[in-house]
């Protein structure tokens, strides 16, 4: 794929706005953003796939629905979903930009509890009804109740948090921790505060400080952590498959740092059909080792780089790092997801 800017050409291209892309052929420059997108055979026969990505229908996300899908085709993705945190109102603004060079499939993330342990669990391929309205009101309503307490346990580490500035930055939204870091991070009076020197430039995790702040204060165990139980997986596995949908779960390696393999075996009894094997959180050997066990078991193999923005500046649509060889199972899964 060749990226060139529009002004860079000399000859003519048709240009198209956003609503005709799906009217374009794959292997015709498309003048997108102010970029002309050039797919060559080798890049479309790569067929670069990205099922887990963030617009800002998710809280801790920057992108509008049709930023993200153009960020996905000037990186030569031509299969995608969406899938913000317990939302799926970005379905059909996503669906509406499908082309014969882009298949998307509705896509949603949501947080569940399965044996007192959060996970995250992907749904794809569903029809949105009323049920995916009720899991955003309900994770909302427990957001809400959470900020003050939140609130109060960064403050007791000597933190300074302008609430207003926060306001400013959430835009009305409720604010999501990786927020909450930005605006201390960012406010002159936490300058020098010891706790907050990783974070800074230099510092050792400073290449991605707004979510590595979420994990090293209100990850599980954390001097932040919110203990907080969410509806159970049983049950969220259950609302995606009755709007036809496949329920998959997402990057294990965020959640369980022994071998996983024991925990995900106990979900596909209650009706999870697959993994999220390809994940910026997997390391090569993790998700070799998921995928045996993936296959082994005949359920769906998925890839997802989890893409948000700036909270995760190191991650780029389509860093899924899935081999030709595994092409044919993530195949599988698009298939029985396109249905």
């Amino acid at each position: 794929m060749i990226l060139r800017s529009a002004r860079e050409q000399t000859h003519a291209f048709v240009i198209l706005p956003i609503k005709s892309v799906k009217s374009a052929v794959c292997i015709q420059p498309l003048l997108y953003y102010g970029l002309i997108i050039e797919h060559s055979p080798k890049d479309i026969a790569m067929e670069k796939i990205d099922l887990h990505m963030h617009s800002n229908y998710s809280d801790d996300a920057d992108f509008p629905v049709e930023t993200v899908i153009a960020r996905c085709l000037a990186n030569g993705i031509s299969t995608l979903a969406v899938t913000d945190h317990n939302n799926a109102n970005s379905v059909p603004e996503a669906k509406a930009l499908a082309s014969s060079c882009l298949n998307v499939l509705s896509g949603i993330e949501i947080d569940c509890t399965f044996a007192g342990r959060n996970f995250h669990l992907l749904g794809y391929g569903f029809t949105p009804s009323n049920d995916f309205v009720e899991i955003y009101n309900n994770f909302s309503a427990i957001q809400r109740e959470l900020t003050p307490q939140k609130f109060a346990k960064l403050r007791g580490l000597k933190f300074h948090l302008d609430e207003q500035r926060l306001e400013q930055v959430c835009g009305g939204a409720i604010p999501q921790e990786e927020q909450m870091g930005e605006v201390i991070l960012e406010d002159p009076r936490n300058d020098g505060h010891p706790l907050l020197m990783p974070y800074r430039p230099g510092g050792e995790r400073a290449d991605m400080p707004l979510i590595n702040f979420y994990w090293d204060f209100f990850g599980p165990g954390k001097v932040c952590y919110m203990p907080v139980t969410y509806p159970a997986m049983s049950r969220m596995v259950e609302v995606i498959r009755h709007n036809g949908g496949i329920p998959i779960l997402a990057h294990i390696g965020a959640n369980v740092k022994q071998d996983p393999t024991q925990v995900i075996d106990e979900m596909l009894k209650i009706g999870v059909m697959g993994v999220e094997v390809f994940s910026s959180y997997h390391s090569p050997e993790l998700a070799s080792q998921l995928y045996e066990f993936t296959v082994g078991r005949s359920a769906f193999v998925t890839c997802g780089s989890d893409f948000h923005g700036r909270n995760k500046p190191k991650i780029e649509v389509g860093q899924c790092a899935y081999g030709p060889q595994h092409l044919g199972e993530i195949r599988r899964f698009v298939a029985a997801a396109s249905a």
